[in-house]
């Protein structure tokens, strides 16, 4: 892990660490330490930066020899030895290292929106698993219920006290509402995976474990406010910067036209005479990568623009999403007192049992108890994955 990345990742493990953090907090930033692409990303982000600094180092020394020989024996031979180092003008270093500052800047921003996005597609996933094992629980208390009542009615039907028809109806029963468990069952094994991946495919169980069944508590924003949003967006700033350090780099471009320079020594031998002495050279500029940087220009300008306009659409669905809320919470509140009341069902039970209802009005009038908890378990997942994409800043 490299250093730059250390502060970033700090800013969400630490807090999970400290006195007071939830289990799905934590949960949440050990999924985060755990991933790989968050490493990758940050050895990518460092690739500009390093490219530009490997740019503002001094050209290797020239060393040159050469020897020739006269055509006539009495002239001898000749032979030259010289060391000459090159340099660009000395602004040029200086435009290079701003220009590279700037490109870490850049940088640095697009891997905190990484990362952002990271947290984000994490939670989001979080309240899916916890909705899959609300649906699950609930499933399974369903089918626990229909295994015995196809139990009781296999038996009756023996002793002949229920009819062959009422016992095949359980059976079908049964088997809808085994399939539905299986069918949560295997949303509930695309869901491990993905999580597993997320997680640099290390043991998920403790992570697991953390969530449990209920849904985190999550601070309710009283509202958006666009520029705290846009102090608080990375990926905003990233634009900035990069805007930044498209204007770095054509400072860089333009010192660069400014010749360059060398200096050397030299050495010359002839017959019995040697030479000694200096040699300075000019690096002529190359004028072709103009129309290059002020397309580099054009297209981080064009970068700001495109990210102003996803934040204000982002705060835009923010402000709608903080509005749904309010009608959500207000169906969960009607809900609650009657889809949580466990003796619908008893009574529903104890009402076949006294023959006031036939077997299929039973099925009718649980399967409508029934749609009603699962719609209420969905109206709570939506609130809650609402919850998720407001509090990404936070």
């Amino acid at each position: 892990m490299t250093l730059r990345l250390l502060p970033l990742l700090t800013a969400v493990i630490i807090p999970a660490a400290m006195a007071g953090s939830t289990p799905f907090d934590e949960a949440l930033a050990e999924v985060i330490g755990n991933n790989l692409s968050v490493r990758a990303e940050a050895s990518r982000a460092q690739i500009e930066t390093e490219n530009i600094l490997g740019e503002n180092t001094l050209e290797a020394p020239e060393v040159s020899f050469s020897r020739v020989w006269g055509s006539r024996k009495e002239y001898g031979n000749k032979w030259s030895l010289g060391v000459s180092q090159s340099f660009d003008w000395p602004g040029v270093y200086a435009a290079r290292r701003e220009a590279a500052r700037t490109a870490r800047s850049a940088s640095q921003y697009m891997l905190e929106s990484t990362l952002l996005d990271l947290r984000q597609e994490v939670r989001t996933l979080f309240i899916d698993i916890i909705h899959n094992t609300q649906l699950i629980e609930m499933q399974t208390e369903l089918v626990d219920r229909m295994n015995q009542m196809e139990a009781y009615y296999k038996k009756a039907a023996e002793a002949g006290a229920e009819t062959r028809l009422d016992y095949n109806k359980t059976v079908i029963e049964r088997i809808a509402v085994h399939r539905e468990l299986h069918t949560l069952e295997a949303q509930r094994s695309t869901l491990m995976s993905t999580l597993s991946t997320l997680n640099g495919g290390k043991d998920i169980d403790g992570i697991i474990a953390k969530l449990g069944n209920a849904y985190p508590i999550t601070r309710v924003p009283e509202s958006i406010d666009k520029t705290v949003i846009m102090k608080r967006d990375p990926q905003y700033a990233a634009a900035l910067a990069g805007v930044e350090a498209a204007k770095s780099m054509v400072k860089v471009e333009k010192r660069s036209r400014i010749p360059g320079f060398s200096i050397g020594y030299e050495h010359e031998s002839e017959g019995d005479e040697n030479f000694n002495g200096f040699s300075i050279g000019l690096t002529l500029p190359v004028w072709g990568r103009g129309h290059q940087i002020k397309a580099s220009t054009l297209e981080a300008e064009a970068s700001l623009m495109d990210a102003e306009l996803a934040l204000t659409r982002r705060v835009a669905e923010m402000n709608g999403d903080r509005k749904q809320l309010d009608t959500l919470r207000h169906i969960m509140d009607e809900y609650e007192p009657v889809v949580n009341e466990k003796s619908n069902y008893e009574l529903l039970h104890k009402a076949l049992k006294a023959g006031q209802i036939t077997f299929l009005t039973y099925i009718e009038e649980s399967n409508y108890f029934i749609a009603a908890k699962r719609d209420y378990l969905d109206t709570l997942y939506e609130y809650n994955l609402i919850l998720t994409r407001l509090a990404r800043y936070e």
